[in-house]
């Protein structure tokens, strides 16, 4: 539960603003493009800042450096707030919420990898996807509400009081879960261990699933509101309300891991991710232009999603139960970092049509399904 809540807090972060920026543009007499620096410069201190957190907390421990951070996150909102009068105070403020929100990938995952073996890893992964997943789909809504009924202020004070409330909670309830305290690594001995890690063939092979598959979810929640409001005619209300259905593939898909991969093993459920995403694939390409039609080939993509990202995070993070900060910065940055850089490529090549982003996906299932056997193929690395 408590992971679940750290996860959120990126998440919440960035998606609760996305509906406020066309209103902060209107108040500050500037242009909607200069309005999404506020989401760039967020992306700017949460990204890096994860490879930082990463191995300190391998070092010092999970709990303080959890704190430390989600405490600067709330300093970052804290300065916002009352410098939002200003949008460079607004930047300012952004900038320091996302440098200290950074640690909350990193730390939730590597805490649940320092808590859970063999089957209870997946299975407790899992919950963590699909917070992760569900959470930028969902917050754009509540943001919305609030924007709608209460001003642009109001979503950053909401979301400040969020997570400060869940910093009260991680004080009073989270226990160290890293016993195994270590020297302050040096800049040469970090730079080291990533660059061990990028040269390992079972590292690359189970971290990039989650990176393509975290990329066909930035991608397609970034060209789907085009497709339904644009080439379908809908108004932002009734998306709004259509996006919910395909979350519920984020669920179906983390129900049947945590019921089946006990039953037919990791390698299994991992090969019925791509699957369903080609099935995703040919019913994007296939289907005809309706919002149901529509939603039911995200739901499928989702579900693919739900699938893969546990069973790929838990085959990744099996060997590395001492350098678990490490390989979760590696990992989730990696994941954020391609899923911006590979969503902008697709976007700026011309991908707008619903049969383009099924051929998008079928092609990455192929990658994915060739991935998992190099994966498995692979010698396990010695416990680190």
């Amino acid at each position: 539960m408590l992971a679940c809540l750290v996860i959120s807090i990126g998440q919440f972060g960035m998606g609760l603003v996305f509906p406020s920026l066309p209103w902060i543009a209107k108040d500050f007499g500037i242009s909607i493009d200069q309005a999404q620096l506020l989401i760039s410069v967020y992306l700017l201190g949460f990204g890096p800042s994860q490879f930082i957190y990463g191995p300190i907390s391998d070092a010092l421990g999970r709990r303080r450096v959890l704190l430390a951070g989600i405490l600067l996150a709330v300093a970052g909102l804290m300065l916002l707030i009352f410098a939002s009068d200003s949008f460079y105070g607004l930047v300012a403020g952004r900038l320091m919420q996302g440098l200290g929100a950074g640690c909350c990938a990193v730390l939730a995952r590597a805490s649940t990898r320092d808590s859970y073996t063999g089957e209870q890893l997946p299975q407790a992964l899992s919950y963590l996807t699909m917070v992760a997943s569900f959470t930028p789909i969902f917050a754009p809504v509540i943001g919305g509400f609030i924007n709608h009924h209460f001003g642009w202020l109001s979503v950053f004070i909401v979301l400040a009081s969020y997570i400060t409330l869940v910093w009260f909670a991680l004080y009073l309830m989270f226990k160290e879960t890293m016993h195994d305290k270590q020297a302050v690594p040096s800049v040469k001995k970090i730079v080291g261990d990533y660059r061990s890690l990028l040269s390992s063939r079972y590292f690359l092979s189970f971290a990039s699933i989650g990176w393509l598959n975290f990329s066909l979810v930035v991608t397609t929640i970034s060209l789907m509101p085009f497709i339904m409001q644009v080439q379908i005619g809908m108004t932002s209300d009734e998306y709004a309300i259509w996006a919910l259905l395909p979350t519920a593939g984020l669920f179906a898909g983390g129900f049947l891991v945590s019921r089946l991969r006990a039953r037919i093993g990791t390698q299994r459920m991992l090969y019925l991710a791509p699957a369903v995403h080609l099935i995703a694939a040919f019913w994007f390409i296939l289907a005809p232009l309706t919002p149901l039609m529509m939603m039911l080939g995200q739901f499928l993509m989702v579900f693919g999603n739900g699938i893969a990202m546990p069973c790929a995070q838990s085959q990744v993070m099996l060997p590395y139960r001492k350098q678990a900060g490490t390989v979760a910065a590696l990992s989730g940055g990696g994941q954020m970092l391609l899923s911006a850089l590979v969503s902008m490529a697709l976007i700026k090549l011309g991908i707008h049509q619903a049969w383009q982003l099924g051929c998008v996906i079928g092609v990455f299932a192929l990658i994915v399904t060739l991935n998992i056997r190099s994966g498995f193929r692979t010698p396990f690395p010695d416990s680190q």
